[in-house]
């Protein structure tokens, strides 16, 4: 068993499949979650239950934040917890947050006393249980060395330095995972609507230099049009994408196809895919199919 006192913020999609890893290495760990029946399942597995944010801290001193944004993150970690609660502590935010809210959680956190890591990871549930997770480590050497041999069961760590720019990386890459996933419904739905063989679309796709192995994860929902089960909800798309949107706005990127990939998402939430997987994006693209 690990040596640390680790606790975990946040039993989601990702923040449940941490915690999953984490046991399954060996680590001793303390979870909580507003919703706690959504934790209750790790305990089975050797974790322990808290009941507030204060006694996760309290008895920790590692702490993982994975919560859905930088408001939630703020309103659990300050509203009940003291100076004392945070000296000495090293917080792991891993969600997908602005690099202004990033810098704004770690000097609240180094006011207090505590070490502030922006730790966002490229990967979701099925890589955190895996432990293939592509994670970007914000924070100094000396955390960055202190907690290399425990973040390596989650994944692979990049060494960012300054937290900001690990924020930046995860929306730079996010934006990616938009792009891609409209570009690819654009064409699928072409492929539909003149009636050529999908197999033989993807055949030629698969053996090209244009081919990303997210269209084949992606493919069996669109054909099935069954995107329940989320890995990334279509509702987290759009706040990763009005982050984006944001980031893109203020180092005077041209943000106009963001624009157009915004209107597609809130097309296919109004349709009633918020808390479905983001590919259902491909119902608001394709329309009359």
């Amino acid at each position: 068993m690990s040596v640390h006192k680790i606790a975990l913020i946040g039993t989601g999609l990702l923040g449940h499949s941490i915690a999953e890893r984490l046991l399954l290495t060996n680590h001793s760990l303390l979870v909580y979650n507003r919703t706690a029946s959504k934790a209750m399942d790790l305990i089975p597995l050797g974790a322990k239950l808290c009941s507030s944010v204060s006694e996760t801290i309290g008895t920790a001193n590692v702490i993982f934040l994975v919560l859905s944004d930088a408001t939630v993150t703020k309103n659990l970690l300050f509203e009940a917890n003291g100076q004392s609660a945070f000296h000495g502590k090293t917080f792991f935010q891993m969600g997908t947050i602005s690099p202004e809210e990033s810098e704004e959680l770690a000097l609240k956190i180094q006011e207090k006393g505590g070490a502030f890591v922006e730790l966002p990871v490229l990967g979701s549930k099925n890589e955190a249980k895996s432990g293939t997770l592509l994670l970007m480590f914000g924070g100094s050497e000396e955390e960055y060395h202190r907690w290399y041999t425990l973040l390596s069961a989650l994944g692979k760590v990049f060494f960012t330095g300054d937290p900001r720019k690990a924020a930046v990386l995860k929306l730079a890459l996010n934006q990616l995972i938009i792009s891609s996933i409209i570009a690819f419904s654009t064409s699928f739905s072409m492929i539909l609507k003149e009636r050529i063989d999908p197999e033989l679309y993807m055949e030629i796709l698969r053996k090209s230099s244009l081919y990303c192995a997210t269209f084949d994860k992606k493919l069996p929902r669109i054909l099935n049009k069954d995107y329940s089960s989320a890995n990334f909800t279509l509702k987290l798309l759009l706040k990763d994408l009005t982050l984006c949107l944001k980031e893109t706005e203020k180092l005077s990127i041209q943000s106009e196809p963001l624009k157009a990939y915004e209107k597609l998402i809130r097309m296919a939430i109004e349709q009633g895919f918020e808390n479905n997987d983001y590919s259902s994006v491909f119902e608001a693209i394709s329309q009359t199919l």
